[in-house]
């Protein structure tokens, strides 16, 4: 039976256009386009006209992009997050300023959720951890509201901002990804390492933003970085140390892995500049934790930099006979206010032991307990000594802040997390070279972020919280079962 040709025009079909009808609807949008231009030139200017283009196209491909590869604005997130939020911002008098960590953060949020809704994805199980962040920043929000929103920016900042790092990497990242974002870490260590070493020698053309160069202000004489900030920046640098490890394990090429030695030497030398002693902590915490969890692979590497590291600082740097260093380590009058405010500190939680004083009302409320303190072993410690500190540590501060409500839920977060890794880690007798190479490294950039946390607060910020909870969402995420037959230290399967 011959095949019967069914009309288009017929059944609910559509007639093709003629060609005239096509060819006038294009010279019509090619006028439209050209009279519009020709208005925006006129208003703008030819400059500003030309970035508004340059704006579009760049929007276009970001979105293409983004929704074909959703890691794609995830690694922009995560770097505009790691000391790149000051390139682009846009700022409002009613909202709060639009850096480019909340923008990219925002955006990636959209796309995420789309995909999510249109796909019918599932999110990544285990959702213990996912639940009880949710739980804390809702808590935390509601101090937040109730004071008057005073306080909303920064709470963008220490809580908003890692905690959803946590989500987006555990449902995103995945696979090789794992390895990807790796580098992306690995990428801004070396440079950070770089700058930290270029601050202290003022080499200026290796220095970038170049906002860093003349604004020592309170940090004088020690490395800042993008952060301006010495102790962030100290702290940065010792939790990442671990990242080189990794890749001097899993790199094939001698030539690179002599590189990672270099950037690894580099970076204990700009962890130093940085004289800062809980940064200093921080990064030997992060160092060792990694090197004892996998001292058959990592310790001989560890060691011969550490040994170059130490005889190029004394015999060719001469650092054994730095002043400042002295000055910085000698100084016991930090040491003694910081004692001193922290009693004062557990004074304050003491009249509100279970809600605490309130998100950030610690410096509003001080005052009225701030008096000498006694403690053995120091002179008495004036109050004029600290009366005008901040809180120095992420463990005391919240306490006094947030009650024994907000502690535990803290606590509950470190727990699970821990919980996560002793779950994950490969026990004796099993082989997963994968694990064992990761989960070190994620172990050791966790480690560095709590012992830092004993002297230095971190809720100004997002990138400490941000690469202790990255690194938490790979713990929690990965799953054994997930690794292909064919993965060795190169891939590294983990979430979905």
């Amino acid at each position: 039976m011959p095949a019967v040709k069914r009309s288009v025009a017929g059944a609910g079909g559509f007639r093709a256009a003629p060609p005239w009808v096509a060819a006038g609807a294009y010279l019509l949008l090619a006028g439209v386009v050209l009279i519009g231009s020709k208005l925006l030139v006129q208003r703008l200017g030819a400059d500003q006209y030309a970035a508004v283009l340059v704006g579009v196209l760049l929007g276009v491909l970001l979105t293409i992009v983004s929704f074909r590869y959703l890691p794609f604005p995830y690694f922009l997130w995560i770097l505009s997050v790691c000391g790149f939020r000051f390139l682009w911002s846009v700022k409002s008098p009613l909202l709060p300023d639009l850096y480019l960590d909340r923008m990219t953060m925002i955006w990636l949020s959209v796309v995420f959720l789309i995909k999510v809704v249109a796909e019918r994805r599932s999110l990544v199980r285990p959702l213990r951890i996912d639940v009880l962040l949710l739980v804390h920043a809702i808590y935390l929000l509601t101090q937040v509201i109730i004071q008057g929103m005073e306080f909303f920016s920064v709470w963008t900042m220490c809580i908003l901002i890692p905690y959803t790092v946590f989500f987006m990497t555990k449902n995103i990242v995945s696979g090789r990804q794992v390895r990807t974002t790796l580098w992306i870490l690995l990428v801004l260590s070396i440079y950070y390492n770089i700058t930290a070493v270029a601050e202290k020698y003022h080499l200026d053309f290796l220095i970038w933003p170049k906002y860093i160069i003349g604004t020592e202000g309170e940090f004088r004489g020690r490395s800042q970085g993008p952060f301006l900030q010495a102790p962030l920046f100290g702290t940065v640098i010792g939790m990442m140390l671990p990242i080189h490890l990794y890749f001097m394990a899993t790199v094939r090429s001698n030539t690179a892995r002599a590189l990672l030695v270099v950037s690894l030497i580099i970076g204990l030398a700009g962890l130093y500049f940085t004289y800062t002693r809980g940064s200093w902590l921080a990064g030997i915490a992060a160092l060792g934790t990694t090197a004892i969890l996998n001292r058959k692979v990592y310790m001989r590497f560890l060691l011969p930099a550490v040994i170059i590291g130490v005889i190029v600082a004394v015999g060719v740097l001469g650092l054994a006979q730095d002043k400042f260093m002295k000055e910085r380590v000698e100084n016991e009058n930090t040491i003694g206010s910081r004692l001193a405010t922290a009693v004062t500190v557990f004074r304050v939680w003491r009249d509100a032991p279970v809600f605490g004083c309130g998100f950030f009302q610690y410096r509003n409320v001080r005052e009225r307990y701030i008096e000498p303190v006694e403690i053995p072993g120091l002179p008495v410690i004036r109050f004029v000594q600290f009366r005008h500190n901040a809180i120095h540590d992420i463990y005391l501060g919240p306490l006094a802040e947030t009650g024994l409500v907000g502690t535990a839920m803290q606590f509950g977060i470190y727990v699970l997390i821990w919980r996560a890794f002793v779950r994950k880690y490969p026990r004796r007798g099993e082989e997963d070279e994968v694990a064992s190479l990761l989960m070190p490294v994620l172990a050791g950039i966790l480690v560095g972020y709590l012992i830092g946390g004993l002297a230095f607060d971190y809720r100004f910020f997002s990138v400490t919280g941000t690469l202790f909870m990255l690194s938490a969402a790979l713990v929690d995420g990965y799953r054994r079962d997930a690794v292909p037959r064919s993965a060795g230290a190169g891939e590294v399967p983990a979430g979905r």
